[in-house]
């Protein structure tokens, strides 16, 4: 009897990726019955315990320290000294207000930080690092978008001229479109 190359295909079998176990399943598939179980279960007592952390004096100062570091290694000086500013902590804080300490693109509160983000970056706009109408309040989860597309972006030839001009309707519609 001949066998088609879709019924070889799902024939593949790899064992189970739990850790000592050699139950085999198929190609595509990570667990076997008895593990599949456990990963969850494993997944969703590591997001329970990452988000209490969150939320504690010491995970509240593991974030501080890390942004410390961050600040001190990777950020460039100039923009270190800028965010340092008094002229920026007023900015940022009237921007906050402004928006009334919402999301700009999705709408979520802001409240456990204030982040205030540059519509055209710091770099390639440094002269409208200070203008109100550059800048705006982002959640985390669109401001991690929108580094990422700006990163994109950056990337091509042209990219930070074309940082320079991209519009405040055009980043929302960008960042809708990949929280979808």
């Amino acid at each position: 009897m001949q066998l088609s190359n879709r019924q070889v295909y799902l024939m593949r079998l790899k064992h189970c990726n739990w850790r000592g176990c050699q139950r085999l399943v198929p190609q595509g598939v990570d667990f076997c019955d008895e593990h599949k179980q456990a990963d969850m279960e494993r997944k969703q007592a590591y997001i329970k315990q990452r988000d209490k952390a969150k939320s504690t004096v010491k995970g509240k100062q593991l974030a501080a320290s890390h942004m410390a570091h961050y600040n001190h290694t990777a950020r460039d000086e100039q923009a270190n000294a800028f965010y340092h500013s008094v002229q920026w902590s007023r900015a940022r804080d009237y921007v906050y207000s402004r928006d009334l300490a919402t999301c700009q693109v999705c709408a979520d509160a802001v409240t456990d930080r204030k982040i205030v983000d540059h519509i055209h970056p710091l770099k390639v706009a440094p002269s409208e690092k200070l203008d109100k109408d550059n800048l705006w309040v982002l959640c985390y989860r669109c401001h991690n978008i929108k580094t990422q597309l700006e990163e994109s972006i950056k990337s091509h030839p042209n990219g930070n001229n074309k940082l320079a001009h991209i519009s405040r309707g055009w980043w929302q519609r960008a960042i809708k479109e990949k929280i979808k």
